[in-house]
């Protein structure tokens, strides 16, 4: 049996700049890998596939679950008929913004990959991501910061040599990215933010200029939508976190911090309204 790690990410930046005609957005974000971990588990079988995951919000059809069509894609690259069973132990929020359902996917390929001795490179092994959904690809890359840009399919790392303490905010709150997009405005009003500044205060660990420079654009809407996000974030700021926002297209809360004790003290102040946990960046 091999076991394999997939990570969650956080966004620090995500700007929408218009929506294509194929109905994708571009955008232009900064992940940032953090320590909160989905667990897979690789056991050969004779053939087929067979996914086993116990999570609520799983869809009652494996086949629709991207661990199980990324492991079709890749059983379409074998000359003869192999089997794998998949077990997903879930621990990064559903529907919360970080990534839990890309980096699944990405860690399936990675694992298959080796299991089933395909030799795919990291090219053919992003291209197969692409078909699997516009985050796979991060996470396919071993860079803890990745800059990403147009459908989040161009992607360039960014080298960070500290690590963050973060506290992450799950409010329980299931929020679909699709509603989201279709949500933004036909035409959006420039703001004054820029990746540039906020990549220079990310690799320079100043959380003061960072807390200036974190933007998402998706935030105002789901806070229309959803009025206790926004409630949780302005608690986060009043208990004194410089750089705070939420993740992708949310639910999940972030704030960013230097030293462990801080991010304790902060869980404890949010103690009761909300699934609070600690990790690091990556």
């Amino acid at each position: 049996m091999i076991k394999r790690l997939a990570p969650a990410k956080i966004n620090l930046f995500l700007e929408v700049e218009g929506k294509r005609k194929d109905g994708y957005h571009n955008i232009t974000t900064l992940f940032l890998k953090v320590g909160l971990y989905d667990r897979l588990s690789f056991k050969k079988k004779d053939k087929g596939i067979k996914l086993k995951c116990r999570h609520f919000l799983m869809p009652d059809d494996p086949q629709k679950n991207l661990v199980y069509r990324a492991a079709s894609l890749m059983r379409e690259r074998l000359s003869k008929d192999k089997g794998i069973e998949v077990h997903l132990e879930k621990n990064i929020p559903v529907g919360a913004g970080l990534g839990g359902g890309s980096s699944d996917a990405a860690a399936t390929l990675l694992a298959l990959n080796d299991i089933w001795g395909l030799k795919l490179s990291a090219k053919e092994l992003c291209s197969l991501g692409k078909k699997l959904g516009a985050d796979v690809p991060l996470f396919l890359m071993p860079d803890a910061a990745v800059l990403a840009k147009g459908i989040g399919d161009r992607l360039r790392p960014i080298n960070v040599r500290k690590k963050f303490w973060i506290v992450l905010i799950n409010p329980g709150i299931f929020v679909s990215t699709k509603d989201i997009y279709e949500a933004i405005p036909g035409s959006l009003t420039k703001t004054g933010f820029d990746v540039k500044l906020l990549i220079h205060a990310l690799q320079n660990a100043d959380l003061e200029a960072m807390g200036k420079t974190l933007f998402n654009r998706l935030e105002t809407v789901v806070f229309k939508k959803h009025k206790l996000l926004a409630k949780v974030k302005q608690k986060v700021s009043a208990l004194g976190v410089r750089a705070v926002l939420m993740s992708g297209s949310g639910s999940a809360i972030f704030g960013i911090l230097s030293k462990r004790e801080e991010a304790i003290g902060i869980k404890n102040g949010l103690q009761g309204i909300c699934e609070v946990m600690i990790v690091r960046s990556l």
